[in-house]
């Protein structure tokens, strides 16, 4: 007897699920990130047509509104290990795999001549060259951890101090704001090299996951057809970033829906199956996640 699952959930808090740091690992805790999504994986690379799966690592994004470095870095590591466990179940010639964020946050950090290797949780090597006071590694820009005289952190903490430290903030705020500047794309697996190069509009991701896994209007692309008529004929790499006009190239937001027949086709990249994993994070740090 063959047993189809349609359905599957897991809910395991009322809420929020616990931070990893604080996560019970035992036989009657909650499974990790990594747990879930092999659990996923299981379940859906027996769907013959393919899978869509969509994981999302969301407390980092709680722990930097509270200004908690140690947690967010953490979850960041989760989120790490939840990538190598899909890595070792999916084949990434078939399978494309994209790991992004919706946005940053106000989390910074600097120093002046400070040493490979120093703690990125600790104080910078030097102290401020106006109140001759130390200052941490790690700051935000606004937050809970704002405070009038500044707070002078000490070098000396407990690990649950540390684990519990709120970083200090410029400007005063209940909960931190998230930022504005760009954050990383990292695909691989059928035309990932191709279709996430260069800078473009976060809208254009879910036109290039189309596109790859020949969904929607992009459908007849893996039976070596166009999006509408005529088929392919040529193995040219198209250009996905920029369109050519008279003065130069255009740069457009989603050009592999511009698939018209002034540009060169291509059959190169053709998946044998639609197997996507998109594993979604609050991106914060490029190197937490390299």
């Amino acid at each position: 007897m063959v047993h189809i699952v349609i359905l599957l959930t897991g809910l395991f808090a009322y809420s929020h699920m616990d931070f990893e740091v604080d996560r019970d690992p035992g036989p009657t805790g909650d499974p990790s990130l990594a747990d879930m999504t092999r659990s996923a994986l299981s379940i859906l690379q027996k769907n013959p047509k393919g899978f869509f799966l969509f994981v999302e690592s969301g407390r980092i994004d709680h722990a930097h509104h509270y200004n908690n470095a140690y947690r967010a870095l953490d979850e960041t590591l989760a989120l790490e290990t939840a990538l190598l466990a899909a890595l070792a179940l999916v084949n990434p010639t078939e399978t494309l795999l994209v790991l992004t964020a919706d946005h940053s946050h106000v989390f910074t950090f600097g120093g002046q001549a400070t040493p490979r290797g120093h703690p990125i949780l600790g104080l910078d090597n030097k102290v401020s060259d106006v109140d001759g006071q130390p200052y941490t590694t790690i700051l935000y820009t606004n937050g809970p951890g704002y405070s009038n005289p500044r707070s002078v952190p000490m070098n000396v903490t407990t690990p649950m101090e540390s684990k519990n430290q709120v970083f200090t903030s410029a400007v005063p705020r209940q909960w931190a704001t998230h930022s504005g500047e760009d954050v990383p794309v990292y695909a691989l697996g059928p035309l990932a090299t191709t279709l996430f190069a260069g800078t473009f509009d976060q809208s254009y991701i879910p036109h290039a996951i189309a596109y790859s896994a020949c969904l929607g209007e992009h459908r007849l692309r893996c039976q070596g057809l166009d999006n509408y008529t005529s088929p392919l004929t040529t193995c040219v790499a198209p250009e996905v970033s920029s369109v050519s006009a008279a003065n130069g190239p255009v740069v457009i937001a989603s050009s592999v829906m511009a698939d018209d027949s002034a540009r060169p086709k291509s059959s190169c990249g053709i998946i044998k199956s639609a197997g996507i994993i998109g594993l979604y994070m609050v991106l914060i740090l490029e190197y937490a996640v390299t």
